[in-house]
């Protein structure tokens, strides 16, 4: 027993618990957090602004759908942020129960080391004591015995200070740790708010598809609408080719090999085709691709991101120029991960498939644009 005791003392010596180890992930991991924390607070003071220049403009039937989307957006963005901070007080929780198991081991060790010398000195007497201190009545011995009666009263004297100073750390740990789970009662109480927020948006949501879809005025209005959208884009699609830089690559050459923008089903072809909610023949210059809400979009091949924003009928849309003439624009998309300006390449990610703009629920508009010049796909991708 003397030993083990001993030997724990030893390892006790210097005292404070350390996590030098551990603190350092923690610091990775928290500049991690702390980015995805302040790339949402962005995203939210975005959206915050759109849906206020939304609310001050005329809408008609896309209009209200507009804002009402970036709502939806807006309060998906604020449940995402603080499901991020609940997550943060849990981490947070579990790092203070971690550090105090940590000190709790800790200062057990030392409890039952100062009990031990405790109990030791109170077996010696005095002059036994000071004997044993010495190491015998030999004068050697009794120079190598005071050497080992500092040592020991300079490690009894370490373990205690730690002894002290790891109660007051741990003191203040469990403060900490009671005041982070009130926190996290506030923090789940948040997000069910948020929650609650993006059900009713969707809610509202679906109610406005319903009127368009029922009401034959509004029917109309929005199937005008969309037809004028779809001029919109086609001239930003113009002045945007205008400006457009050459990439290394020529993309001509590889007609017939461009993979599928994401993995779906043709619902609607290239051509005029029948709207599937007003039953309405209608120009249709791309493709309807069905898909999963949050499937991936990649790249078709290399080029430069030209716009990256919302367009009225068509939601979130992202146009990327390939050089020799070439466009490509994908839309309806849930959230866009590349930015104005940004170079990308073959199958990189653009974002993921929603159903921003759409009136029929999540796919991907994926449209081909050569000299200005809406072209079918099917040429031009992987047949499947």
């Amino acid at each position: 027993m003397l030993s083990s005791v001993l030997s724990a003392a030893m390892v006790l010596t210097l005292g404070l618990y350390s996590a030098e180890g551990a603190s350092l992930s923690a610091t990775e991991l928290e500049a991690e957090r702390q980015g995805r924390r302040q790339e949402l607070d962005r995203e939210i003071s975005q959206l915050q602004d759109k849906l206020a220049e939304l609310r001050g403009q005329e809408r008609g039937v896309l209009g209200e759908l507009e804002r009402l989307e970036a709502e939806l957006r807006l309060r998906r963005k604020e449940h995402q942020a603080a499901g991020l901070r609940l997550d943060d007080v849990t981490a947070d929780i579990e790092s203070h129960d971690t550090t105090l198991a940590r000190l709790d081991d800790a200062q057990g060790q030392r409890r039952r080391y100062l009990a031990f010398r405790l109990r030791e000195i109170y077996k010696s007497g005095s002059e036994q004591t000071v004997y044993r201190f010495l190491g015998g009545r030999g004068v050697g011995l009794g120079w190598s015995g005071l050497g080992y009666a500092s040592y020991l009263s300079d490690r009894d004297l370490q373990v205690l200070e730690a002894f002290a100073n790891d109660a007051e750390f741990s003191k203040h740990e469990r403060a900490e740790l009671e005041e982070a789970r009130n926190e996290l009662v506030a923090a789940e109480q948040q997000l069910g708010r948020h929650r609650d927020g993006v059900d009713r948006m969707r809610r509202e949501r679906s109610a406005a598809l319903e009127r368009i879809r029922r009401d034959e005025s509004r029917h109309e209005t929005a199937l005008h609408e969309l037809l004028v959208a779809a001029e919109e884009l086609a001239r930003l699609a113009d002045s945007l080719g205008a400006m457009a830089g050459e990439t290394a690559l020529d993309i001509k050459k590889f007609k017939g090999l461009l993979e599928w923008p994401t993995a779906g089903r043709l619902r609607s072809g290239f051509g005029t085709v029948v709207h599937p909610d007003f039953k309405t023949k209608v120009p249709h210059p791309g493709w309807d691709i069905e898909a999963d809400f949050g499937a991936e979009i990649v790249c078709i091949f290399d080029g430069r991101v030209v716009y990256s924003d919302w367009m009225r009928g068509y939601g979130l849309t992202a146009i990327v120029d390939h050089g020799e003439g070439l466009l490509s624009i994908y839309a309806h998309v849930s959230a866009l991960v590349v930015e104005r300006g940004e170079r990308v390449s073959r199958g990189q990610r653009l974002g993921t498939v929603g159903d921003t703009g759409s009136l029929s629920g999540p796919f991907l508009y994926f449209e081909l644009r050569v000299d200005g010049k809406p072209t079918d796909p099917e040429p031009w991708l992987l047949r499947r």
